[in-house]
C-alpha cells in the first residue's frame, strides 16, 4: 500500500521542455518503486506535485542554481526496521534522481508515520 509523493521544486524545466516529467517516465518510477517495496501489480501508488522554486527556501541559505531539491514523502502501513528502512531510502533517492536527472545529493526521502490505524481507503481502515 504504499503511496509516494514526489515534489518537485522547478524553474527551468526539463530538457524536453515541460516541466513535469513525461507520463511514461512516471509510471516508469511507480514501477521501480514497486520493486523496491516488493508490492503487487497497483500496489503502490504515486503522486506528482510541481512546487515553483521562489516558493522553496532554506534558513540562512542563498540557493544556488544547481540546487533543485524533490521532496520523496512516503506512507506505508508499517515501517520496516531502521537498517533496512536505511537501504530502502538510499535505492528510493537513487532512482528518483536518476529518473528525473536530479543529483543524488538533492532527492530528499520523508517517511510518514506508520499508516495501519490511522488511514482508511473507502472508508476502511488499514488494519
Amino acid at each position: 500500500m504504499p503511496i509516494v509523493t514526489i515534489e518537485l521544486m522547478t524553474d527551468e524545466g526539463f530538457p524536453s521542455g515541460t516541466t513535469l516529467p513525461s507520463a511514461e517516465t512516471i509510471r516508469d518510477i511507480a514501477d521501480a518503486l514497486g520493486d523496491v517495496f516488493d508490492s503487487r501489480p497497483s500496489g503502490t501508488w504515486l503522486k506528482f506535485r510541481e512546487q515553483p522554486r521562489e516558493l522553496y527556501a532554506e534558513n540562512d541559505a542563498e540557493l544556488t542554481e544547481n540546487v533543485r531539491p524533490v521532496i520523496v514523502e512516503i506512507l506505508k502501513a508499517e515501517l520496516p526496521d531502521p537498517a533496512s528502512l536505511a537501504t530502502e531510502a538510499r535505492a528510493i533517492c537513487l532512482l528518483v534522481a536518476k529518473a528525473l536527472m536530479r543529483p543524488p545529493e538533492n532527492v530528499h526521502v520523508i517517511y510518514q508515520p506508520a499508516a495501519r490505524g490511522r488511514v482508511a481507503f473507502g472508508g476502511e481502515l488499514v488494519r
